[in-house]
């Protein structure tokens, strides 16, 4: 009874294991016109926490045993912002020749990451030309605070955004606001 009694805790145990094995990230790239064989997974200070090699399929793929939260992929040439968390089995299909219109995700994750995508369009195309333009202190406040909530109104528009990310995101919407608050502030006492 004692040998049955250890073998179903030994099952358990083992199921109960082989049940977290969501702790690592599946990921897979196919990239089009890539600029390296390898793809680098940084963190947000550009350490490489990974370096993932290109198959004989031409496909990027690697499982992932990294922490929750946000990274940089590099491609060789560009940098993009990735979110990572366990459980994600995410693909990325892009064209280096043309990434940011072309860059898509899918998979579990893929909400979290396409939403980034769409967010760096946003930055790259934002008129900051306005900030520089603006005659006043007071007026260059408003346009910074009114850039602020039309990010933070996209983000919350999506209640099913994981939490942790909609924190981190929040902090760098603030963390963004305050630098530009600073470099137009200097701007403004040069002139």
């Amino acid at each position: 009874m004692k040998t049955f009694l250890f073998s179903i805790y030994t099952l358990f145990l083992f199921i109960n294991t082989n049940g977290q094995t969501k702790n690592e990230v599946l990921f897979q790239a196919k990239i089009e016109n890539r600029n390296w064989d390898h793809l680098y997974i940084k963190d947000t200070d550009y350490n490489t926490v990974q370096i993932i090699d290109i198959d004989n399929n031409g496909v990027f793929k690697a499982n992932l045993s990294i922490q929750d939260g946000l990274y940089l992929l590099f491609d060789g040439s560009e940098y993009f912002k990735i979110y990572l968390k366990k459980g994600y089995d995410l693909q990325i299909t892009m064209d280096a020749n043309n990434f940011r219109e072309t860059l898509r995700y899918s998979g579990t994750g893929a909400d979290i990451n396409n939403f980034l995508s769409e967010e760096s369009s946003y930055e790259v195309d934002y008129d900051y030309g306005k900030l520089s333009r603006s005659k006043t202190s007071k007026k260059t406040e408003k346009l910074i605070a009114e850039k602020e909530k039309t990010s933070i109104r996209r983000l919350t528009a999506n209640p099913t955004f994981d939490k942790e990310f909609v924190n981190i995101e929040l902090g760098a919407y603030k963390s963004h606001s305050d630098e530009l608050r600073k470099y137009y502030g200097e701007l403004r006492e040069i002139n």
